[in-house]
């Protein structure tokens, strides 16, 4: 850690001191490992033998040493806090906002292009993030090497919150202004949220798509002073997962600079421009505020010193040529099930149920390899989007426990036990699908017991299943007769991907013949795990729907969206 960091983390710790009322003085929250870092290297530059960063702790009272009188957060007592004066000529102005003065690493700027046979598909999710590297014909017999970046396992995840490769997607401001990243944030979170006022940001991503990137935060995500957007949030998290990216690839031998692609939502054209212009830029910008930061990102970091950063990146105005270009996330995952060397002959509609957005898309799959033929056409005016997806379900399960505790928005309680139950959705859900029911301790001490089959029957579930039903209904009536006439079988393959892919009325739809005009089509699904994964990447299987995108979107071309020059009509 350079002095200038440590010395802005002492004083901001100082800052942070809180008067007792009886001569003494204690810090409320909890002490990040960046700050017990900079006692350590303080403590050494005023002489004496190096102390490990965990003997530093010895001495500090934890929650269970705290006197209940005194309240539950972890306390450290420095009786002689007072004493302390930041040396050096800094000054708290100095290091705030605009004022702060890094040194911005944009080395990366200056590399060689690297091959063009390795690349990254970047699925950033708005509740897990996935990063698939693909190295063309360097895996067994000549296939490719496929290797799904352990995300979690890097930060330090918990297997209980979900596969370690997927990186939580969360980003929370302490009250001592800290920003803290995944794990971190809903830790943090958790311990600083009791009275239902503090809020983390889990959603990040939908500001991108419904277009309140540039709202500001509200006191409940932002305690401090410095105004904070949307966009800010998403950039600060994009670095901390290109961090993340940057520890997998450095461990694999991989330049940082390699190509990445990455993937988005089916949008209309005008937004989908928008869209990939604005995320080219902050995926270049993330890796410019990575590099500058290194491991300090993961540890939380100081609000005013990453906005600092971040801004100094954005003025600077990069061009970022190892930023490639985007896959939607229909075509990532079509992409991922053709085999370069089996046969693919079907007509195959791709629901893609992520956090945010559901994601369909109509494609006409051919592949035969005695013709060197590899190509799933994506039907012109076969896209679409819905935005009730698994954080609709969230949404409909907190209103049906909130109900079921005969809650009302007038009611003093409402409010911290609805923001404790957002802070908490995913495990309750997660419970409620697995098991069958839930009991929902609420934070004013009732319990709510919820089963699964009433909730499934809930009208606005219903509502849900509906609505994707006739969006199936919307897109095979909106393509020429010509690609259900010629659909083999009779048959349209649905393909399930995303977190939302084994919802229980998601499958149902399964079996189901639809009438289009006077062609009638079946709905079959299709293999949970491509046959081609499954004698070198078996170990792929269990995470297969949710890193379905990345992996396709990584891969190299095999798969070739639709363009006016190629009606897909040939592949019948």
């Amino acid at each position: 850690m350079d002095n200038n960091k440590a010395r802005w983390l002492l004083e901001n710790l100082l800052e942070r001191l809180a008067d007792r009322g009886d001569g003494k003085r204690e810090l409320p929250g909890i002490i990040t490992e960046g700050e017990i870092k900079a006692l350590v290297q303080a403590m050494e530059s005023l002489g004496g033998e190096e102390v490990p960063a965990e003997e530093a702790l010895h001495g500090v009272k934890t929650v269970s040493e705290v006197e209940p009188s005194r309240g539950t957060d972890m306390m450290v007592e420095l009786e002689s806090a007072s004493r302390l004066e930041p040396t050096g000529p800094q000054t708290k102005e100095s290091y705030s906002g605009q004022e702060l003065r890094i040194e911005i690493d944009d080395s990366i700027l200056d590399g060689e292009p690297v091959s063009p046979d390795f690349r990254l598909c970047i699925d950033f999710g708005t509740a897990m993030s996935k990063v698939t590297l693909v190295h063309d014909a360097v895996g067994h017999d000549g296939g490719d090497e496929i290797r799904v970046l352990p995300l979690g396992d890097i930060v330090g995840q918990d297997p209980a919150d979900g596969p370690l490769e997927l990186l939580i997607s969360s980003v929370y401001i302490s009250n001592d202004g800290s920003v803290y990243f995944g794990k971190d944030a809903m830790e943090v979170a958790d311990q600083e949220g009791g009275d239902g006022d503090r809020q983390r940001i889990d959603n990040m991503k939908r500001f991108l798509s419904e277009d309140g990137i540039e709202q500001v935060l509200g006191e409940e995500f932002n305690p401090t002073g410095i105004e904070i957007e949307y966009y800010d949030i998403v950039l600060f998290y994009l670095a901390y997962l290109t961090w993340a990216i940057n520890q997998c690839t450095d461990s694999l031998g991989y330049d940082r600079n390699i190509c990445r692609r990455f993937a988005m939502p089916c949008f209309d054209n005008g937004k989908s421009r928008q869209y990939f212009r604005m995320l080219s830029k902050m995926l270049g910008d993330a890796q410019l505020v990575a590099d500058t930061l290194g491991e300090d990102i993961k540890d939380g970091v100081p609000l005013s010193q990453l906005k600092a950063v971040c801004d100094d990146v954005r003025a600077r105005g990069h061009d970022y040529p190892f930023v490639g270009s985007p896959v939607t996330e229909p075509l990532g995952v079509a992409s991922a099930l053709v085999s370069e060397d089996g046969a693919a002959n079907n007509l195959s509609l791709v629901i893609d149920i992520g956090a945010g957005t559901t994601d369909m898309s109509l494609f006409r799959i051919r592949v035969d390899p005695s013709e060197e033929r590899y190509v799933a056409h994506q039907i012109p005016g076969a896209s679409c989007g819905l935005t009730m997806a698994g954080n609709y379900i969230d949404r409909v399960l907190i209103q049906s426990i909130i109900s079921r505790a005969e809650l009302v928005p007038q009611s003093p309680e409402y409010r911290r036990v609805r923001n404790d139950l957002e802070r908490k959705v995913r495990i309750y859900k997660e419970e409620l699908f697995d098991s069958g029911s839930v009991d929902v301790p609420l934070q004013n001490g009732d319990v709510v017991e919820l089963t699964l089959n009433e909730f499934l029957a809930s009208s606005t579930i219903q509502k849900f299943k509906q609505e994707l039903h006739d969006k199936i209904l919307e897109i095979l009536n909106g393509v020429d007769d010509f690609y259900l006439k010629t659909a083999p079988r009779n048959e349209v393959v649905l393909v399930l991907t995303g977190g939302g892919a084994t919802l229980p009325f998601v499958r149902s739809m399964v079996g189901e013949t639809f009438e289009v005009g006077n062609v009638s089509v079946k709905a079959v699904k299709s293999f949970d795990f491509p046959e081609w994964l499954q004698e070198d990447h078996a170990d792929l299987e269990p995470i297969f729907s949710r890193i379905a995108v990345s992996l396709g979107g990584a891969r190299e071309n095999v798969i070739q969206p639709y363009d006016k020059g190629n009606t897909g009509r040939e592949l019948a």
